[in-house]
């Protein structure tokens, strides 16, 4: 602290001093009076006197060094600050107290017994940006020395002593109990009934010197932090974009709900919604705009309920409305519909219409019901199931939909075991050549043999392997499945077959891709250029700038690059120009009507002939009709794959096909292909990305 700001403060703090002064002056009159009545006496008394102020000095320049160790609870500092004290000779004890009144620090020099004075200071701690009492510091010292010789003078003098020091300790206490105590007691008075309930509870101190101005200041202090308090609190329980309630409130509702219930059998409906692509929003038209659409979402659930519903965002494009009240499944239904219906209108972003869209999964429940506080888990069992098969509408949780919800939990938490246990298998399918029928190429397909729901396709659990993170981890098993496949062709004589495998999105964004193909083509003895690594063009638009950089470390590498389900996703030009892609396979959407639909016979022309011009391999998949392999080879596909030729069989039984066929010396004839479909298991032949 500054001199001018200690000046100030002795300044302010005059008032109380004054008053205490004057308290205390008469006694010590009346005491200096006592004491001048025996000459004998006087010079003696001049000496306690002196002792006594000096006592004094120790106990306020004490106080002054204890302050911010007490403050700060570093009682060793106390400790050592006693210590310096008790080296003078008069003083016999010293104690420090805290706030609560508990001895911190004790120091003796004397035996108990002896004779002492005390003196008790108060310890006042201040930063500059506030000041409390810390405690209090008491010495006790001893007027033996002075004693030493005076006869029975000293008698009359340690009587006129005690009366003295009597009379001020009273008199200070009286006027520091009064003018200091109790209004400390008013404000401590004041904090604590605050602390109990929250509440601003004024301090009632009229007086005009500091401690009134304290307490004026406490209580605007109090009834501006109770309105930051209450500002905070609904903060933390809104959203700020909406001002509706936020997550956080959402526990707190539903334990309302269930203790407020009128009747057991009163059921309450949770309708948990998503904004359907709502990220193209932000993309397309920036985040201000993407703000905008959120509230205006929120205002249109609040015009949609009644005043006992309740809506909620829990963050992103997430909302909840809880209608409190509805008769059955069907009520709640058609609520969650009214609610789609109000929040599909238009809205007008940088004078574009954008119709919103939204899937809505609802959770009925008695209100009584041990499982009222899981309904938003509930909510979003349906609510995934109407994002995942009909965006865009409604879906009321069931007994076949906890099912499914329990099947595909099950499944993914067993996805480790799955791996560990190797209950994945590799499956391959041949892809052949349409004029000559020679097998080219086997397409490594995943499937999984789990011990309890039997053979899993994998367009049941590819998206719980996405979901879990065991993308990478799955596409290594599959890559060493097809190396070790590669090795056991070569060592039968089939070394020309390559071997196609398919990389989910997130793997083209994998920078370790491509040191993971070298490392695995290394440790097997297999080239790289006998894999060939097919990809979705979805997975190219979502990862563009990663997917260009990677695609180029594996075909330097040698791989061949094939793009899969073509002409089903974002098909063009500036997509086969862009990316390094060796073949284009055609979906077998188009090849299911040939050749008697006319406009996929018109589609896979234009692709073959857009092959042909950009020098790119062309492969029909799906095919299971003579028919339509005939019309392939007619538009100029070279290569084709499909039930008609074979089915996906484990490697050890394609080895044994293989094998058959070089024995007659001849690929098998259609009667004998239609006799292999027939034994295969039927399981969907297709790799889901």
């Amino acid at each position: 602290m500054t001199e001018p700001d200690r000046n100030r403060q002795a300044a302010r703090s005059r008032p109380v001093v004054h008053a205490m002064i004057c308290a205390t002056v008469p006694v010590l009159l009346l005491v200096q009076l006592l004491a001048s009545a025996g000459v004998e006496v006087s010079s003696f008394w001049s000496q306690i006197r002196q002792l006594d102020a000096h006592i004094v000095r120790v106990a306020d320049s004490g106080a002054e060094l204890i302050a911010e160790p007490l403050w700060k609870l570093r009682y060793d500092q106390v400790t050592s600050v006693l210590n310096e004290i008790m080296h003078d000779e008069t003083i016999v004890a010293a104690v420090v107290y805290d706030d609560t009144g508990v001895a911190i620090a004790r120091m003796a020099a004397a035996p108990a017994g002896q004779a002492v004075a005390e003196v008790s200071r108060p310890i006042n701690y201040s930063n500059g940006n506030m000041a409390v009492q810390a405690g209090r510091i008491a010495i006790a010292y001893s007027h033996a020395t002075l004693y030493a010789g005076t006869g029975g003078r000293l008698v009359l003098l340690l009587a006129v002593g005690l009366l003295g020091t009597l009379a001020t300790v009273v008199a200070m206490r009286i006027s520091a109990n009064i003018f200091i105590g109790r209004p400390l007691a008013v404000m401590m008075s004041a904090i604590q009934r605050s602390k109990q309930d929250g509440r601003a509870y004024p301090a009632d101190i009229r007086s005009s010197n500091e401690f009134g101005q304290l307490a004026r200041a406490f209580n605007a202090m109090q009834h501006t932090t109770s309105e930051a308090l209450d500002r905070l609190g609904h903060m933390a329980s809104h959203d700020p974009l909406t001002g509706l309630p936020n997550r956080r409130s959402l526990t707190e509702r539903l334990a309302l709900e269930n203790r407020d219930a009128g009747s057991s059998d009163a059921l309450v409906a949770f309708c948990f919604i998503d904004l359907d692509d709502f990220k193209g929003i932000n993309d397309t038209f920036g985040h201000d705009a993407g703000d905008k659409f959120l509230v205006c979402i929120s205002e249109r659930l609040r015009g949609a309920v009644e005043p006992g519903d309740w809506v909620a965002r829990l963050g992103g494009d997430e909302f909840v409305v809880i209608r409190p009240e509805v008769s059955d499944e069907a009520a709640a239904q058609a609520f969650a519909k009214r609610l789609l219906d109000a929040i599909s209108e238009p809205i007008r972003l940088h004078d574009k219409q954008i119709a919103p869209r939204a899937s809505i999964g609802v959770a009925v429940r008695h209100v009584d019901d041990p499982e009222l506080s899981h309904l938003p888990a509930l909510a979003d069992i349906a609510l995934y199931h109407v994002k995942s098969r009909a965006p865009g509408t409604v879906a009321v949780l069931d007994e076949a939909l906890q099912r499914d919800y329990r099947r595909r939990r099950d499944l993914e938490l067993a996805i480790p075991t799955g791996f560990s246990e190797r209950q994945f298998e590799v499956w391959y399918q041949s892809q052949v050549d349409l004029d000559t029928q020679d097998v080219v190429g086997l397409e490594a397909l995943i499937r999984w043999r789990h011990p309890e729901h039997g053979v899993i396709g994998p367009g049941e659990f590819l998206p719980l392997v996405e979901r879990s993170g065991h993308n990478a981890r799955l596409t290594r098993y599959v890559l060493s499945d097809a190396c070790n496949a590669l090795q056991l062709l070569a060592a039968a004589g089939k070394a020309d077959i390559r071997i196609a495998i398919n990389l989910p999105p997130s793997e083209l964004a994998d920078h370790s891709l491509a040191a993971a193909l070298r490392e695995t083509c290394v440790h097997f003895g297999v080239l790289a250029s006998s894999l060939e690594l097919e990809i979705t063009e979805g997975s190219l638009i979502n990862n563009i700038a990663t997917a260009s950089e990677t695609l180029h470390r594996l075909r330097r590498l040698g791989a061949t690059i094939a793009l899969d389900d073509f002409g089903t996703g974002y098909s063009s030009l500036a997509h086969l120009r862009r990316f390094p892609i060796d073949k284009v396979k055609i979906d077998k959407a188009f090849i299911r009507e040939i050749p008697q639909s006319a406009e996929d016979n018109a589609i896979v022309g234009v692709i073959a002939s857009l092959a042909d011009t950009l020098g790119l391999t062309l492969i029909a998949e799906g095919i299971e009709r003579a028919e339509q392999a005939r019309a392939m080879r007619e538009m100029g596909v070279k290569f084709g794959q499909g039930f008609l030729y074979h089915r996906p069989q484990p490697i050890d039984a394609v080895l044994q096909w293989l094998a058959g066929q070089a024995m007659s010396g001849k690929t098998e004839t259609i009667t004998e292909t239609v006799r292999l479909v027939s034994d295969s298991p039927s399981i969907v032949p297709e790799f889901a990305v």
